[in-house]
């Protein structure tokens, strides 16, 4: 995996309970993303939304973001649970529209065209093996004073053609990825990225001299876990009790990125969308 630009280090927002724990840099809560959905009549004016697991806002009641500002600090936006805006068909993601001065805010904001599609990945030969990173709040050591995102990497070890089941009981389409994903990393951007002169066997003998992406290959729902015997101080015989204890597997749960490209054109967002434009155009009129 070659060296990553810093500028994805600028990816990820924090998820807290409340302000005061925003504040304090507290409580697990979780991890997200800003996404920039342009305007259809206005070149360079983006809306601007909050994105993570709907799971950290239903379950882990953690609605309030915390975001680093431009003199090295953060700001916390008091946002509240129904603000935030869940795919309609049970997978886990939650948008909130949110207003982010860029000469305020620190952030990197990724526009849809770096999702990764279905197509793609047939044009790219996208599949086991290739590097991926993600980009989170490892909760150990996240930073009092602004967002300090931690890089972790890994490979795609299984594209999502069988689903998973996810943490609201939903089966959740999803891509497995070998890196250790731990609390708190829960709707970190996911990225593959192709490196040059990487073979896609796909396309037979043929080694493309240039790099791919990164794209946007999904979100953090969370990681795979197993469940292994507990086992008497001999090391082999099962305690007459039969407890198990839960491990990580080291295998990380993705939901790919053309789900959040979904609920982001469901009718509701579109009409606010919508709204908000032609209420920008009236004020430009008027002066």
């Amino acid at each position: 995996m070659p060296r990553i630009h810093d500028q994805f280090l600028n990816c990820s927002i924090y998820l807290y309970p409340s302000v005061e724990n925003a504040n304090r840099g507290d409580a697990v809560g979780g991890t997200g993303f800003i996404v920039g959905v342009p305007y259809r009549r206005a070149k360079g004016n983006s809306h601007r939304y909050a994105v993570t697991c709907s799971h950290v806002i239903r379950r882990g009641s953690a609605p309030v973001v915390r975001v680093n500002t431009r003199d090295g600090k953060f700001d916390v936006l008091d946002l509240a649970p129904e603000q935030w805006i869940h795919h309609p068909d049970g997978h886990d993601i939650a948008v909130c529209p949110v207003s982010l001065p860029a000469d305020d805010f620190k952030y990197k904001m990724l526009p849809p065209e770096l999702f990764v599609t279905k197509d793609l990945i047939k044009q790219e030969d996208i599949g086991p093996g290739d590097d991926t990173f993600f980009v989170g709040r490892f909760t150990t050591h996240e930073g009092t004073q602004r967002n300090l995102p931690t890089a972790r990497f890994g490979n795609i070890s299984m594209m999502p053609w069988e689903n998973v089941r996810n943490r609201l009981g939903f089966d959740q389409e999803s891509f497995l990825v070998e890196s250790r994903s731990l609390p708190g990393y829960s709707g970190s951007p996911v990225f593959v990225y192709i490196s040059a002169f990487d073979k896609r066997p796909g396309r037979g003998t043929t080694i493309s001299t240039r790099q791919g992406g990164p794209w946007l290959l999904g979100i953090d729902w969370g990681h795979v876990n197993e469940h292994q015997d507990v086992l008497e101080s001999d090391g082999e015989t099962k305690v007459k009790d039969g407890w198990k204890v839960q491990q990580n597997s080291g295998m990380m749960a993705v939901q790919p990125a053309w789900n959040l490209a979904e609920l982001l054109l469901k009718k509701e967002l579109v009409e606010m969308r919508e709204d908000r434009e032609e209420q920008w155009e009236a004020q430009e009129r008027e002066g």
